[in-house]
């Protein structure tokens, strides 16, 4: 038997906070760990890094997506894809809700 996961209304199962980044794990597993997360409108998530590979996906709103240091402005439907280690930033230029997925190695 074939195991799935299925959300069919993504967007929904975040909400944006009144202050601040929330965030809520919605999978894991071996191979990809994903999680939401709802931005209030001028907040910044600060640079960083991940370990692993990622993607981002905007689900609803606008943002700046800082890589390295290069500002992209990102609207709902953008989709990007992440070399581990690479420094990013995100600004949410309105309420924001985004996916990320980290994926790890097949081995």
């Amino acid at each position: 038997m074939f195991e799935y996961t299925l959300y069919e209304d993504l967007a929904s199962e975040v909400d944006i906070p009144n202050a601040g980044i929330t965030s809520r794990p919605v999978y894991k597993g071996e191979r990809m760990r994903a999680v939401m997360f709802g931005f209030v409108q001028g907040e910044e998530m600060t640079e960083h890094t991940a370990s692993v590979p990622a993607i981002a996906q905007i689900l609803e709103g606008e943002c700046i997506f800082t890589l390295e240091n290069e500002a992209k402005s990102l609207k709902a439907g953008a989709w990007l894809l992440m070399d581990a280690h690479l420094p990013h930033s995100v600004v949410a230029q309105t309420p924001l809700k985004l996916m990320l997925y980290l994926l790890r190695d097949a081995a």
